[in-house]
């Protein structure tokens, strides 16, 4: 992610408008150490920057110390809620600012949310910031002739494979990464609005705020087949939320890094009311009404969606 040059610039815009001289930063899943050398560079007075993989924490150290900032910032080897206030208390106080970026391929991907939590809760002193302070969950209807080509089959030199297709996985959340392709680059259109399915404030929510489900009600805009639900994310930052960051495949087109690591999800969906041996696809009409349900784990890691005809009664 340290070439995915314009996450480097959110996360350094979003912390000039609240680092100060008195600032000490605490910054958990730290990696290469770069996030915290931005927040060093940006003028805060301490720095400590946890990091729980030995070989990442070694390296990040040296960084640091190779870009003179080792009398500044200070690695923490350890899982962060393993860290104790005690042991932070050394180093000048009680965070004034808690910074992080353990964000997956889905918003929640990598317990983002249990860690801040975590670290908000004990670690970070009153009335401290957190960077980034929010974040959605999106989804979005697509049709894509190029996911079909790779998901499902039809003949051969009239040699039906149709059957085939009983075997197609509709239930499980597959990243792109994992299919070995930048969905930025297959053709593909969007047949409702991508719309939010779970907001997260990462300064105050606590984990489970995202209970078992939700329902959607969408519109689709075109007619077409629906093959697979897209899930991308944005993280927000500074003055009503000006500074976004996002995986949507429209803000990756340029931005190969950010496809490789975090790229987008996919669900392939199939109509559920009608009864078959194998998966029958879903076909919209424009205009017609649409309930997307989002089911989300106990820990809020993964999520499946299932598409169905007609309005929530539920919003």
């Amino acid at each position: 992610m340290m070439n995915d040059l314009p996450r480097n610039e959110f996360y350094r815009s979003a912390l000039r408008q609240l680092i100060t001289p008195e600032s000490f930063v605490l910054e958990i899943g730290a990696g290469s150490g770069l996030l915290s050398i931005i927040a060093a560079s940006l003028g805060a007075r301490r720095v400590v920057a946890i990091e729980a993989n030995m070989h990442l924490a070694n390296v990040a150290r040296q960084i640091i110390h190779a870009n003179g900032y080792g009398d500044r910032i200070h690695i923490i080897n350890k899982m962060s809620t393993d860290v104790s206030p005690e042991e932070l208390a050394q180093y000048g106080g009680r965070p004034t600012l808690l910074l992080s970026e353990i964000l997956g391929t889905l918003l929640l991907g990598e317990s983002a949310l249990h860690y801040v939590a975590d670290a908000r809760r004990r670690l970070l002193g009153p009335g401290g910031a957190v960077v980034p302070p929010r974040g959605a969950q999106f989804a979005t209807l697509v049709e894509s002739f190029d996911i079909a080509s790779i998901t499902s089959v039809k003949s051969w030199e009239g040699i039906s494979l149709d059957y085939f297709n009983s075997l197609q996985d509709t239930t499980s959340m597959v990243f792109t990464k994992q299919y070995g392709f930048r969905f930025s680059s297959a053709a593909y259109t969007e047949l409702a609005p991508r719309t939010p399915v779970l907001a997260i404030d990462f300064s105050a929510d606590e984990v489970g705020v995202w209970g078992g489900e939700s329902r959607t009600t969408l519109r689709a805009t075109r007619a077409g087949t629906v093959h697979a639900v897209m899930a991308s994310w944005e993280v927000y930052a500074g003055e009503a939320d000006a500074l976004c960051m996002a995986t949507h495949p429209d803000a990756t087109l340029g931005n190969f890094p950010r496809d490789m690591q975090w790229g987008q999800g996919l669900q392939l969906i199939e109509d559920t009311s009608v009864d078959g041996a194998k998966p029958v696809p879903f076909v919209v009409q424009e205009g017609e009404l649409l309930t997307l349900v989002t089911r989300y784990s106990v820990d809020g890691v993964t999520l499946q969606f299932e598409l169905l005809r007609g309005a929530s009664s539920e919003e």
